[in-house]
């Protein structure tokens, strides 16, 4: 019954199927579209309201990423059924049309790579910051969720764009394996060249995973210098100093080595303060006075409680340091002077002497007959 009826078309364009065939493909585009319109408009109402129901936000993303490539993607398979359609309606005379239509199958098959392309890099794009946002935001580490969804990212772009050329030109009968082969040589070239680039930023991946340390703490390298690291890249970190320089130390250094973090996993640090006092001090009233600074500042925690000891009997003192604890490495530096401040005016009003250093030469006069008879042995020595 559906072959007559098209019998009965076909005999409306008096027998000539190009005509037929050109109309039918136009039906068939404009059909391919409106459902693809439709489509969209029934994941944007119904499928809203069913993913509205998750607690994340991935989902919403992706098919918002969907909902921008729908119509395209309906509009390409359009023209592709048309120009089918089109193309039985031809014959083999029609060499010009037919070539046209072929490369337009062509262009049409690498836009639609494209567009799956961009959708699948998009989609993984979100699924991946996302996910690693969520983890950082789980285990309070807010700079991990700014800095690894960017390295992940840029790698899964480029496996995917890599795995999407490779199925194109396999779909024109290129010789994958030779393309493979040539990639292959010039990596292993690239990366001799670019051995300590790569070394660094695998060691970069390294320390965004590990998390020795996190932007803002303050650390001692290796070389000795100390200073809050301000970034954390690829290649290098940057770490400013107390002097507001700027240190650019490569990853692979840092991750080789031994790293002092002031900062992880808290910034609480403890302060050391030293006094010296004279011989003869009251023992316990320095201690007091050391104890009393610290109770009275408002850093200085009071768990644990402040500690104080006679550390040295020196040669000209008596040593003493105070012990402590601030909640940041940040006011370890004010804390300390403040202490030293306070100890010193306790001190000078309880009269308890700062010594400094002493020493006694003992000169030894000799008598005058002692020097006449050394005179006396040089004349003759001579």
């Amino acid at each position: 019954m559906l072959d007559s009826f098209f019998d009965q078309v076909l005999k409306l364009f008096g027998g000539n199927r190009l005509p037929y065939h050109a109309v039918l493909g136009l039906a068939v585009g404009i059909a391919t579209l409106f459902a693809g319109k439709l489509f969209k408009f029934l994941l944007n109402t119904v499928g809203r309201k069913v993913i509205s129901k998750t607690t994340n936000k991935i989902d919403d993303r992706i098919l918002d990423i969907l909902l921008e490539r729908i119509v395209a993607l309906s509009g390409i398979l359009g023209l592709y059924l048309g120009m089918k359609e089109l193309r039985l309606g031809l014959r083999t005379t029609n060499d010009g049309i037919l070539s046209f239509i072929d490369y337009s199958n062509i262009v049409l098959y690498i836009i639609t790579a494209i567009l799956l392309t961009t959708i699948v890099v998009k989609i993984t794009r979100t699924i991946i910051t996302e996910t690693v946002r969520r983890t950082a935001r789980r285990n309070n580490e807010d700079e991990l969720g700014q800095t690894l969804p960017l390295l992940l990212n840029r790698v899964a772009t480029f496996v995917i764009i890599a795995v999407a050329a490779i199925v194109v030109l396999d779909k024109f009968g290129q010789n994958i394996s030779s393309i493979l082969t040539i990639l292959g040589a010039g990596s292993l070239a690239l990366g001799l060249a670019a051995q300590d680039t790569i070394s660094n930023m695998i060691s970069g991946f390294v320390i965004m995973i590990d998390r020795p340390f996190r932007v803002g703490d303050r650390v001692k390298i290796p070389t000795g210098e100390i200073g809050d690291v301000y970034e954390i890249g690829l290649r290098s970190t940057k770490i400013l100093d107390f002097d507001n320089n700027l240190l650019i130390v490569p990853n692979n250094d840092l991750v080789k080595t031994r790293i002092v973090n002031y900062g992880y996993p808290h910034g609480e640090i403890r302060v050391v303060v030293e006094v010296s006092v004279a011989y003869g001090s009251d023992i316990e009233k320095v201690k007091h006075i050391m104890l009393s600074a610290a109770s009275a500042n408002a850093h200085v925690l009071r768990t644990p409680a402040p500690e104080a000891y006679l550390m040295k009997l020196a040669d000209s003192s008596m040593n003493f340091s105070l012990f402590c604890r601030v909640p940041d490495f940040k006011v370890q530096f004010v804390t300390a002077e403040a202490l030293r401040i306070a100890i010193y005016n306790e001190l000078v009003k309880a009269k308890i002497e700062i010594p400094f250093p002493q020493q006694v030469v003992h000169h030894k006069f000799e008598t005058k007959n002692a020097l006449r008879t050394s005179r006396t042995r040089k004349k003759i020595s001579r």
